[in-house]
């Protein structure tokens, strides 16, 4: 009887989270947390599984499907606005990951956005690239028109781009285009990119989301999730060859060589002033913010920035 009594004050808090699509370098952190038993140690019983897009993510988060998501601040942004109660609860991605990739014509291929202008750009359909390349151009002094876009079906944007078919298309760091380059590679081709980071676009990326309810409910779990998944991407960053290690043991189909150029790309991500940044800056959530007001017609009043995330809950 005493043991049947204290099983359950001894069991562990569930986490479910979503990884937004499939695993990959970017969410390296809870996975390499999970493999290395740290939710364990930290009272947590983890479900880890794949995702089909951001903004289902965002939904199935809000709608209790899961308990964390990996989710962007645009898709936060649209949730709350149509009266969902997402928040951010960690960093991630402390830039915007993406930027604009082409095929280079040879080694010294290197452009900038006046190279750009009148090529034509590929994008899935319900890629941000619609609504961020037009605000970003507006940013740099273009119009935002000066590039036009296509919409296709994600699966073949990639190759669209090898072929010819298109001139340009977005490229993600810790994600697509270690994919892109390596196809690329096999084809006997180079890719080149510009960053959107490195031309004002001064934006979070996606990062640990949870519900308003579930930030009330169980900040202490949550906390102890975060605290895990940031000790794997720290270990991600330091041991890279190992972390690929553990990332294809856990999913073997994955690939390698893609696997490991993802994680190394995660330093300037997770770490973009030299030291991993978990918790927000007040300032880059607010041009986070004016970037949704401008691109995605986010209505200010709506949304509030200091609605977008918590600081309580990551170190």
């Amino acid at each position: 009887m005493a043991a049947l009594a204290a099983g359950p004050a001894g069991a562990a808090e569930e986490i479910s989270f979503n990884m937004a699509w499939l695993p990959q370098g970017s969410v390296a952190g809870p996975i390499i947390a999970e493999a290395k038993g740290w939710f364990d140690e930290a009272g947590l019983d983890v479900t880890l599984s794949r995702g089909y897009g951001g903004s289902r993510t965002a939904n199935e988060v809000d709608q209790g499907m899961f308990t964390v998501g990996y989710v962007d601040p645009i898709n936060v942004g649209l949730n709350r606005q149509n009266g969902g109660s997402l928040r951010m609860i960690g960093v991630i991605n402390g830039v915007w990951p993406a930027g604009v990739c082409y095929v280079k014509k040879d080694d010294g291929d290197q452009r900038d956005i006046d190279d750009l202008i009148g090529l034509k750009m590929g994008g899935g359909a319900a890629s941000p690239v619609h609504n961020i390349l037009p605000a970003w151009l507006e940013m740099n002094g273009r119009k935002h028109d000066e590039i036009p876009l296509l919409r296709l079906e994600p699966a073949v944007v990639d190759a669209s781009l090898l072929e010819g078919r298109i001139d340009l298309a977005e490229c993600w760091r810790a994600s697509n285009r270690a994919v892109l380059q390596k196809i690329a590679r096999e084809a006997g081709k180079q890719v080149g990119w510009i960053e959107y980071s490195d031309h004002g676009l001064d934006a979070y990326g996606s990062g640990f989301v949870a519900t308003e309810a579930s930030i009330a409910e169980k900040p202490e779990a949550l906390r102890a999730f975060l605290k895990a998944s940031y000790r794997g991407y720290e270990f991600a960053m330091e041991e890279p060859e190992a972390a690929a290690d553990i990332l294809i043991a856990a999913y073997p189909s994955l690939d390698r060589e893609i696997t490991l150029q993802q994680i190394k790309e995660l330093a300037s991500l997770l770490a973009p002033s030299g030291k991993v940044e978990t918790t927000f800056d007040t300032d880059r959530i607010g041009a986070t913010h004016a970037l949704m007001v401008k691109a995605f017609d986010l209505k200010p009043d709506a949304v509030k920035p200091d609605q977008l995330f918590t600081n309580a809950l990551a170190e």
